[in-house]
């Protein structure tokens, strides 16, 4: 296996907390983008989105260009209504095995969200369908969550959040997420064994 592929493994078998750890405490998205559901996991190269809020010509346009194992990343100007994803585009990624979506806007039509079990990250739910009338803009620098994302950087969202590992930092960022699974699992050990949790956090 490519070390590129070997980091890219690494990093899919991770939490996104240990992934944020091993990246220096850094590349984490607001908060506020949550998973819809909480069986919601995605990993995957970014492919970027921008559009004009209340605009899905270019969720379209994404749907249709990005590589499969991809997780689409929206940025929609955090706009709380005019949504930036849907139904019809949760089935169309679907099918076409895009590992899911990460925006800062809403998404409408949980239900089938929900039946698909899509992986989508955002800031809710809106009734708001949005017009299609700006093409946007694909597969360039965006803003997001407070967090530059670039096309290809590594996306890793859980329970937890979302994390972002630019691309030339994987490898790196992938032996140390080992590092620090290792440390995790040898506190683990050490309380079995009868230490105290602040005997455990001492030992780094």
């Amino acid at each position: 296996m490519a070390a590129a592929e070997d980091a890219f493994a690494i990093l899919r078998s991770m939490s996104a907390a240990t992934i944020w750890e091993a990246a220096g405490k850094r590349g984490d998205l607001s908060p506020r983008i949550k998973p819809l559901f909480p069986e919601a996991r995605l990993a995957g190269p970014a492919f970027t989105v921008k559009m004009f809020p209340g605009e899905t010509l270019a969720t379209v346009r994404a749907v249709d260009a990005a590589p499969r194992g991809s997780v689409i990343v929206i940025d929609a100007g955090a706009a709380e209504r005019g949504v930036s994803w849907g139904g019809t585009a949760t089935f169309a990624a679907s099918r076409k095995g895009i590992a899911g979506l990460v925006t800062n806007g809403t998404v409408r039509d949980l239900a089938e969200i929900l039946e698909r079990k899509f992986p989508v990250f955002a800031t809710g739910t809106s009734l708001v369908a949005g017009l299609r009338g700006h093409p946007g803009w694909l597969d360039i620098p965006i803003g997001i969550g407070e967090v530059v994302v670039h096309p290809s950087d590594f996306i890793v969202g859980d329970l937890d959040g979302v994390v972002v590992v630019p691309l030339a930092q994987r490898e790196e960022v992938a032996k140390r997420a080992v590092e620090q699974r290792d440390r995790e699992v040898e506190r683990e050990k050490m309380l079995l064994r009868g230490a105290t949790l602040m005997d455990v956090l001492k030992s780094g």
